[in-house]
């Protein structure tokens, strides 16, 4: 063994000695982990074979399954809360040379460990500069003017307030070639209002008709795209909250015949309204950055994480209406296949939500929509970069769900219910009705058929055994006469109905750190 690979093997096990012995103390620069690790036995759908369904669902198996995702569930978040990973958060902070200034950096690293395989990312690596224009530099929570650097990941900086109708991502840049989507933020803190403004940067594959490629055809080359972001948020009173904000984003270039070379884009803006008293206003924590305090382990609003037990919280209530109006440059075709021509296709989403809470219980009711042109905004539109015709019939996407929790402190166990009814999103022309789940899932009815509700239901028991590790047991039903596969007859394929209702349960051990 060389001399150096001797001091080092001798410093990692001193610093493994310092961190196993040290005690208990408030985190520090370079020491942040949150963690989830989850074990989840079960079967999404007990009625049904493997090869059925879409999502398949096999016998019962160790692993977490898409049919468990039920169409109200994680609405503020982009995580089910059921996968095994972790983010490692390397943060520094200190006082800068020149008074009133502070700098701050984080590398924020997600590792996710997947059955098709381990996914490594940036989950909002940044660098930010403070000046304070209050005495002490240190003190976030006073007025002052902020530079935040993106260099890889821009998720966390997006427009609106719950996760699903939020907009302005990475994914608004469609074609993108790279996975990054850098970017830059603004922040002003002034009394009662915080401001910001910001801009971030994807590259994108364009056609250029007035270049060729070795084919002689016109060439498509990588190009920078541009998004800008602005907003604020206004605490009125202290039972009042406004927030605001727009933006402007390319996504690319046309290359429909007559439009070649034009550009994609889309704007709009996004506001919100939160009357509450006794609950803070719900912020999701996807939004956040991550720092060096593990506020990432708190529950939804701040209403305690596993082990928090009926003296969570005295008696609050929350009232929120949240909005989005978008607007996209897409070619239109007409009914009959007008060319050249182009049209500004607009999109809405919008949630209503009202939470209250008293001691231990909890419960909340949810009405959601979101227009298709809002679903398929990303992809964009139902055709790619082709706005819906008029002779198309159009149905938005709308939900209702309701929810309650009750925690029994002694046993430290928490019951819930979760109920909702869901009007799909669909088109419908010449007969044939398409619903469209999302931006990649969609069932073509049999011709004639209109898309009907979807109910699901879930009733589970939390039992919290410390503030880490607690034991789930859940039993939930969907019916859902929408779900179509394709069949064949001696005449061919055709469109049939898969099996309408879905049956499923599972056991889950997870620990939170």
């Amino acid at each position: 063994m060389t001399m150096g690979l001797l001091l080092r093997s001798v410093a990692v096990t001193a610093v493994a000695l310092v961190v196993v012995q040290a005690p208990a103390r408030r985190a520090r620069a370079g020491d942040f982990m949150d963690t989830r690790i989850t074990w989840t036995f079960g079967d999404d759908d007990f009625l049904a074979d493997a090869g059925e369904n879409i999502p398949n669902s096999p016998l019962p198996s160790i692993g977490d399954r898409p049919g468990y995702e039920l169409f109200m569930d994680n609405i503020d978040s982009r995580y089910t809360g059921r996968e095994n990973q972790t983010h490692l958060v390397m943060y520094k902070r200190v006082a800068g040379f020149f008074p009133r200034l502070s700098t701050e950096g984080a590398m924020v690293i997600q590792f996710d460990l997947r059955e098709w395989g381990p996914v490594l990312a940036d989950d909002g690596s940044y660098l930010r500069i403070r000046y304070g224009f209050d005495d002490d530099p240190e003190e976030d929570g006073g007025d002052g003017l902020a530079v935040v650097f993106f260099p890889f990941d821009t998720e966390r900086f997006r427009l609106g307030a719950l996760w699903d109708i939020s907009w302005g991502g990475g994914g608004i840049f469609t074609n993108k070639r790279s996975g990054f989507t850098p970017g830059l933020k603004l922040e002003i803190d002034i009394g009662p209002g915080r401001y910001f403004a910001g801009f971030k940067t994807a590259r994108i594959s364009e056609l250029r008709p007035d270049q060729t490629g070795g084919d002689g055809e016109p060439a498509n080359v990588q190009e920078t795209n541009y998004g800008g972001l602005f907003g604020a948020a206004f605490d009125l009173t202290d039972w009042l909250r406004l927030d605001a904000g727009g933006g402007f984003f390319e996504q690319g270039t046309f290359d429909q015949p007559g439009l070649e070379g034009q550009r994609v884009y889309s704007f709009g803006g996004s506001a919100r309204v939160v009357v509450h008293s006794g609950m803070p206003v719900p912020e999701s924590a996807d939004f956040k950055l991550y720092r060096n305090e593990p506020w990432a382990l708190d529950a939804p609003a701040g209403e305690g994480g596993p082990g928090a037990g009926a003296d969570a919280g005295g008696f609050g209530w929350m009232v929120s209406l949240e909005g989005t109006v978008l607007g996209q440059h897409l070619a239109d075709q007409g009914e009959l296949g007008v060319v050249g021509a182009s049209l500004i296709q607009p999109a809405y989403a919008a949630a209503l939500q009202g939470r209250i809470r008293t001691g231990g219980f909890r419960a909340y009711l949810l009405g959601f929509y979101r227009s298709l042109e809002f679903i398929l905004h990303n992809v964009p539109s139902f055709t790619p970069f082709v706005a819906l015709r008029g002779g198309q019939d159009v149905s938005p996407q709308f939900f209702l769900a309701t929810g309650v929790e009750f925690p029994i402190e002694g046993p430290r166990l928490t019951p819930s219910v979760l109920a909702g009814v869901q009007f799909p999103a669909s088109v419908t022309a010449g007969g044939q009705t398409i619903v469209v789940r999302d931006e990649e899932n969609r069932d073509n009815l049999p011709k004639g058929e209109e898309a009907v509700p979807v109910i699901s239901a879930r009733v589970s028991l939390r039992w919290d055994l410390s503030s880490i590790l607690s034991l789930h047991g859940m039993l939930q039903y969907e019916r859902d006469e929408n779900a179509t596969r394709l069949a064949r007859d001696a005449d061919g394929t055709y469109r049939t109905y898969r099996r309408f209702d879905r049956l499923g349960g599972a056991l889950i051990a997870q620990a939170r750190f």
